[in-house]
């Protein structure tokens, strides 16, 4: 494959630069037909939006791979660590009547801090049942629950436009950003 004449100036002059050990970013983008190594902070908005759909399309299938790759090594990484830290430091937590919280264990020179959290849930109904009860007796339920509202917006399109019309001034629309699919099509005019 030919140079691409629109890449940037740093581009052109990474590209002819001697190739080093390529990273997993450098050997997409050589896959995908750019001349490497090309430092990752030359790549800008501008330059992809002037690369080659092949290129661009290369870098899609390269972010999700290494999206794919990162999140199987992050819980490869969790649970090691929890293999090696979690019993200490549920131990260290238990000893101080507790069972979340942070605690630091000592590991050669390093001070490893760990973390655990808790997830609260609350049970929707009884917590309705509790409003009604404190509502009943004058009070504010506000001053002790957080009360959130919400309407699924499936729901919202399924009503008559009768019961729709009133809650429409009290709903925003934002689009969101753009989302972008690159699909090759074959001589018949047909994705692949």
């Amino acid at each position: 494959m030919q140079p691409n004449t629109a890449l940037s100036p740093a581009l052109a002059a990474t590209a002819s630069a001697t190739e080093l050990t390529p990273t997993p970013l450098a050997a997409a983008l050589s896959q995908s037909g750019i001349r490497l190594p090309i430092p990752f902070l030359d790549l800008s908005a501008q330059v992809i939006r002037d690369l080659p759909l092949d290129n661009v399309s290369a870098l899609q299938r390269f972010i999700a791979e290494a999206k794919s790759e990162l999140a199987t090594l992050a819980a490869m990484l969790q649970t090691g660590l929890e293999m090696r830290y979690a019993d200490e430091a549920r131990a260290q937590l238990l000893a101080k009547g507790q069972d979340t919280g942070t605690t630091h264990i000592l590991d050669g020179d390093f001070d490893i801090t760990v973390e655990i959290g808790k997830d609260v849930k609350w049970e929707p109904k009884g917590l309705t049942e509790l409003v009604a009860k404190i509502e009943a007796t004058g009070s504010d339920p506000r001053e002790y629950v957080e009360i959130k509202y919400s309407v699924s917006e499936a729901k919202f399109k399924a009503w008559p436009q009768t019961l729709r019309a009133p809650f429409e001034a009290l709903r925003t629309v934002t689009p969101k950003a753009p989302k972008f699919v690159l699909r090759r099509l074959d001589t018949n005019g047909e994705g692949k």
